[in-house]
């Protein structure tokens, strides 16, 4: 029942966002309004959009439903949902203290609502996550073909965004690491930018990004082979 409640929620909040949307101008963090859907290009939205399917699945297929075990019940998909939120909200936690994440406002209906959720897919997912993946749904074990499986979204995402962003106009970056200006401003200040450098840096973030995915997928992936061959008492 959780799981569905978790999925219903998350849905309701995704419809919620792309319906009612109000533009405010922020210097640091929104300085150019590039619409409601925009919200589809971070990768926190689409990692827990996929994670609300994966509770839906796994809701209907614990009541019975074989179809929606294919999904719910599947431990590759399961493990590559968990690993995607849980990275998405530790980058998102960590940011506070750097000034990279936009400051939580409670002053109006509007900011509370906008806030809460930022606390649902950063604060509340991630760890819910976590903790179902202690109580795997089948006995199948994890291979190889998991971890390495698990920075191929990443991957393919980033790649996507920092193209975008090169060619868009306004430009646009989900997040300031695929910057190459924030790159320079970050590395030299306000020294001249040098392309081949800035993207030389955003290519070993990147590797060192999927690497770390590629970590997380590892540890999990022993957790849960190491509780479905655990003997039982």
């Amino acid at each position: 029942m959780l799981f569905l409640a978790l999925a219903l929620i998350g849905f309701a909040l995704i419809i919620y966002r792309l319906t009612y949307y109000v533009y405010e101008y922020d210097p640091q963090y929104s300085p150019v309004n590039y619409g409601k859907y925009n919200i589809i290009s971070y990768f926190t939205v689409q990692s827990n959009f996929f994670a609300y399917i994966y509770f839906l699945c796994a809701g209907l297929g614990v009541f019975g439903s074989e179809r929606a075990k294919i999904i719910g019940f599947n431990p590759v998909i399961g493990a590559l949902v968990t690993v995607y939120v849980l990275v998405a909200g530790v980058t998102y936690c960590s940011g506070f203290p750097l000034g990279l994440t936009p400051p939580l406002k409670w002053d109006s209906a509007y900011h509370a609502m906008s806030s809460f959720i930022q606390v649902y897919y950063h604060m509340i997912m991630p760890p819910l996550a976590l903790i179902f993946w202690f109580f795997p749904f089948t006995n199948e074990k994890l291979g190889k073909k998991c971890v390495l499986l698990s920075g191929a979204y990443p991957l393919v995402y980033s790649i996507v965004s920092i193209v975008r962003g090169a060619f868009s106009d306004p430009t646009y970056y989900p997040y300031p690491f695929y910057n190459p200006e924030f790159i320079r401003q970050t590395v030299k200040g306000d020294a001249p930018l040098n392309l081949p450098a800035a993207y030389g840096i955003i290519a070993v973030l990147l590797v060192f990004g999927i690497s770390l995915f590629m970590a997380i997928t590892a540890v999990i992936v022993k957790i849960h082979n190491a509780r479905i061959t655990k003997p039982q008492s």
